[in-house]
């Protein structure tokens, strides 16, 4: 939503990434509410794998946010460009392992995300190590919190990677972002999303019926993760794991990683 600049900091030696959203969302008063409120919310975050936000506003009739500029690429044109039927194993976990950092993080401090996917995930240079970040948190809100200002027909996220409960517009917790995180995990590791259709009817009926594909399918030497992605696609949020680290440790065959509040 909206498109991105690279601009120069007016005073500071320093470039960020600009977002100018669409001049026909500006009219609209519940969502100017929710942008002021949410990018807000959003600047609170502070993790080495979250995308810093620094400021917002508006110019001639168009809102604006400004954040960290991350030199590389994501993980989705990562995927076009270079795996097209999936990345190795352990550069999917090292992905979602910081992604899963970022997510818990902002879980702990009361906000989702409700976005995750690979084309959200950047990815910097490899110099001296590569940096991954979660980008475009500009949707959280507050955990359990009841629709209130996002209490629209417009569906928030991306239906590839929509948790059940999200698309039947139910209240949310930290386990919705996890499904996004398994789908995301699905896509980087087989090529594909789990669930996919020209119709975006059927990839919603899929999510909220249809039994998660097996990775196995795609990656044969991949079956003892059939389980563990399982897991993370459950219908059910009390079904799946804990955190999203746990998802994160399953995948790369870890321990979990604790006790849990």
């Amino acid at each position: 939503m909206g498109e991105v600049y690279l601009a120069q900091h007016p005073r500071l030696p320093r470039r960020d990434a600009l977002k100018i959203l669409p001049r026909e969302l500006t009219g609209d008063l519940e969502f100017r509410q929710r942008f002021n409120r949410e990018a807000d919310l959003a600047a609170s975050l502070y993790n080495e794998h979250i995308v810093g936000i620094h400021d917002r506003g508006e110019f001639q009739g168009q809102l604006w946010i400004s954040m960290d500029y991350v030199e590389g690429t994501d993980a989705a044109q990562l995927l076009r460009s270079r795996y097209p039927s999936g990345m190795p194993h352990p550069d999917v976990v090292e992905i979602i392992s910081a992604v899963a950092d970022a997510l818990d993080y902002a879980h702990s401090r009361g906000l989702l995300h409700r976005d995750v996917k690979p084309a959200n995930i950047l990815l910097g240079e490899a110099m001296p190590r590569r940096r991954i970040l979660l980008a475009d948190f500009g949707i959280a809100r507050q955990l359990g919190e009841i629709s209130g200002l996002t209490a629209t027909n417009m569906l928030m996220g991306t239906t590839a990677y929509c948790a059940p409960e999200q698309l039947q517009g139910a209240d949310l917790d930290g386990r919705a972002d996890q499904y996004a995180l398994g789908c995301t995990a699905f896509h980087l590791l087989a090529g594909s999303a789990p669930f996919q259709h020209s119709n975006p009817a059927v990839v919603i009926s899929q999510h909220l019926s249809s039994p998660p594909p097996s990775i196995s399918t795609w990656r044969p030497e991949l079956a003892h993760l059939d389980g563990v992605i399982a897991k993370a696609l459950a219908k059910d949020p009390a079904e799946r794991y804990p955190t999203c680290a746990d998802f994160a440790a399953a995948l790369a065959g870890r321990p979990a990683t604790g006790p849990h509040p």
